[in-house]
């Protein structure tokens, strides 16, 4: 489910639990870009932020090379901390602080602006949407198991987010012109002096469906909280031979689900995809204008040798599981697929802060998936 539950140890802590991570340029500002982290599955009106975790953008600039994507050493940070609530007030209050030199203080549920940058916290209606038991059910029958008319797993429910808004031009700035960049979302905490990630999310659906699935290879172990401590970019040379080997498994499953070949092996026999999605973070390009669906477009126009067209990234109402199940299962070249859900519980505002109200709902019983 994106990234809801993604591993044992973060269902253990809601609010360090990263459930989406969003990245695209303002529809209502040209020139400045979004980033949004959301938290807390199924979030309610008594849900906080955690007062000793940090919530933490990561932005790296990105070159392409055969098929893939490298990244540079530069790097432009945003973290976003929170304080105990106070017992007389269920009002939250954070602090924003970026690598080049800003600092706000905010409070949650209240939109601020401050030298060109803008900050939103609190409750929101999840933008997220999928079938969540239909692609479990394709996972374990693999045959594609969707309805022309999916089910909403997340209809309803409510999650905390942070969403922040700078100008761009900083960043490219940074990075000495380069506008393709990488970006990830992460919740860290600080042992003995030193951080300690609890979680990192690029792209949607990864651990959850990517890495979740442990009879695929012959290691089957779980991955996911191993894989949440990682460095996006820095990966374990221990642990790497298992992400890469539980990926190319998965990946061959979904080729395969259609009854036809559509990736055929590189010269070194991996998948073509393989490289490309070990690259786990949102590619987006910061000189291109904001246009919805813009999610893996940048990532195929590498794979097919071709310039990108959009801004990549992934807006809030892009519909990510028709876009991979598309990609991985016939290469991009054939039917489009999906999970008959096609939007949001309430879909997005094309203005700051761009998530909607949250439904408040306490009538909803456990899903199916988290039960069991």
């Amino acid at each position: 489910m994106s990234d809801h539950f993604s591993g044992p140890a973060v269902m253990d802590d809601p609010a360090a639990d990263i459930t989406d991570f969003y990245a695209f340029p303002s529809p209502e500002r040209p020139g400045n870009l979004v980033l949004i982290m959301n938290a807390f599955p199924m979030a309610t009106a008594q849900a906080f932020f955690s007062d000793v975790v940090t919530y933490r953008f990561r932005l790296r600039p990105l070159f392409r090379s055969a098929g893939k994507f490298l990244h540079g050493p530069a790097e432009h940070t945003i973290e976003v901390r929170f304080r105990d609530v106070p017992s007389v007030t269920a009002v939250q209050k954070g602090t924003v602080i970026t690598s080049d030199g800003r600092e706000a203080t905010f409070v949650t549920g209240e939109p601020l602006e401050l030298d060109g940058m803008r900050v939103f916290a609190g409750l929101i209606s999840d933008p997220f949407f999928m079938d969540v038991e239909a692609t479990i059910r394709t996972d374990l029958s693999g045959k594609l198991s969707f309805n022309e008319k999916g089910t909403n797993t997340v209809q309803f429910r409510d999650v905390l987010t942070i969403v922040v808004e700078v100008e761009a031009a900083s960043i490219i700035e940074r990075f000495e012109g380069v506008t393709l960049v990488a970006a990830v979302a992460e919740t860290i905490v600080a042992r003995r002096g030193k951080p300690i990630r609890l979680e990192r999310v690029g792209r949607p659906e990864i651990k959850n469906v990517m890495l979740s699935n442990t009879t695929r290879d012959p290691k089957g172990v779980e991955l996911r909280d191993l894989y949440n401590k990682e460095d996006a970019f820095s990966l374990s040379r221990d642990y790497r031979p298992l992400y890469e080997a539980r990926l190319a498994a998965t990946l061959a499953f979904f080729d395969a689900l259609d009854g036809a070949t559509a990736w055929l092996p590189a010269a070194d026999r991996r998948h073509p995809a393989l490289d490309l999605l070990m690259g786990d973070y949102l590619v987006l390009d910061l000189s291109r204008p904001f246009a919805p669906g813009g999610f893996l477009e940048i990532e195929r126009a590498a794979l097919e040798y071709r310039s990108h067209a959009t801004a990549g990234g992934r807006w809030l109402d892009d519909d990510i599981l028709d876009e991979m199940l598309t990609l991985f299962v016939n290469g991009g070249r054939g039917k489009r697929l999906g999970d008959g859900v096609d939007g949001p519980t309430k879909p997005a505002a094309l203005v700051f802060p761009y998530v909607r109200e949250p439904n408040r709902r306490t009538d909803l019983p456990m899903p199916a998936f988290v039960e069991n």
